[in-house]
């Protein structure tokens, strides 16, 4: 009876020992393999990311200033009034202005810094729309500096935009509408890999759009033409009858689901559908945590074949 108990103790013992091995007890696993470090942040998403956190449309502003500043690049403040409204108390604004070449006539390329107001007087953190674009114009600056222009080409990071595209309007105010041919709107951008543009339907656009497609074969983008496109600082300078376009980034399903949205009519989609951008923007969804670097490099690359292509094909 005694071999019998130490043959169950030494079984017992062996079966100990095989769930002490394979980890079957809690604490039983020595110890924790060490955490994978997290990926490093690409410096152009950072830059999103820190005029996100920055909480204020000022402190949005004091963001991309320190940006320029970093990047050594001069710019100019424009600042001006508006009066105050309504849940919106704010009444100081500014553009920011970066001037390269001496020409004598202007290529405005602009995207508003500003983000928007959320119900309970909360600040969207305005990573897609419209951080991301700020960002690479910002990059543009740099990658443009001490190019051999034919125009002057004014980099403006336009205030207010949310509020009804009080920046733009006073920037074409301030300066004479007559020297400017053409404008380079930049608005939600940041992911995705499908160039957007438009508005196509606008009068007076032509000579602008055959440089567009002729420059997304060129570069072998993949571009989308829309007719229709979303309210941006654009529509200030067709106001004002100067030709314009808006350039965005989005993955492709995300674009064409807008482009049917805008353009498609009423029998594109089943009754209250919204495309997913628009599920984004304007919302507490719209972080930096979104931003995709291949994304943001797409959108400068592109962006600064397309102005040199501008600048040489304009008179």
């Amino acid at each position: 009876m005694r071999d019998s108990i130490r043959r169950r103790k030494g079984t017992q013992a062996a079966l100990l020992a095989g769930l002490v091995l394979t980890g079957a007890f809690a604490g039983s696993q020595g110890p924790p393999a060490p955490a994978e470090s997290p990926a490093p942040v690409s410096p152009i998403v950072a830059a999103v990311g820190s005029m996100e956190a920055a909480g204020s449309n000022p402190g949005r502003r004091a963001a991309l200033e320190a940006m320029l500043r970093d990047l050594g690049v001069p710019y100019e403040a424009e600042a001006f009034t508006i009066e105050a409204r309504e849940n919106y108390p704010r009444t100081e604004g500014a553009n920011l202005v970066v001037t390269l070449g001496a020409g004598d006539s202007d290529i405005v390329v602009g995207a508003h810094y500003d983000a928007a107001w959320l119900p309970g007087a909360v600040l969207s953190g305005g990573a897609v729309d419209n951080a991301a674009s700020a960002v690479i114009l910002a990059r543009l600056a740099g990658t443009l500096s001490g190019a051999d222009l034919r125009h002057r080409v004014r980099i403006v990071f336009f205030d207010m935009e949310e509020i009804g595209l009080v920046g733009s309007r006073r920037y074409i105010e301030t300066h004479a509408a007559e020297t400017i041919r053409a404008a380079v709107n930049l608005d939600v951008n940041g992911y995705g890999d499908t160039v957007f543009y438009g508005p196509a339907a606008a009068p007076g656009n032509a000579t602008l759009y055959d440089v567009v497609r002729d420059h997304c074969a060129l570069e072998r983008l993949r571009c989308l033409e829309f007719p229709a496109y979303p309210a941006s600082d654009h529509r200030s300078f067709q106001a004002a009858g100067i030709p314009n376009i808006s350039f965005s980034v989005l993955p492709a399903l995300e674009a064409h689901e807008l482009w049917l949205f805008l353009n498609g009519g009423a029998a594109s989609f089943r009754p209250g559908f919204a495309p997913a951008v628009l599920r984004t923007i304007h919302s507490p969804a719209d972080t930096a945590d979104r931003i995709e670097a291949a994304a943001m490099e797409l959108g400068l690359r592109s962006l600064a074949a397309f102005v040199r292509r501008l600048d040489a094909v304009l008179e």
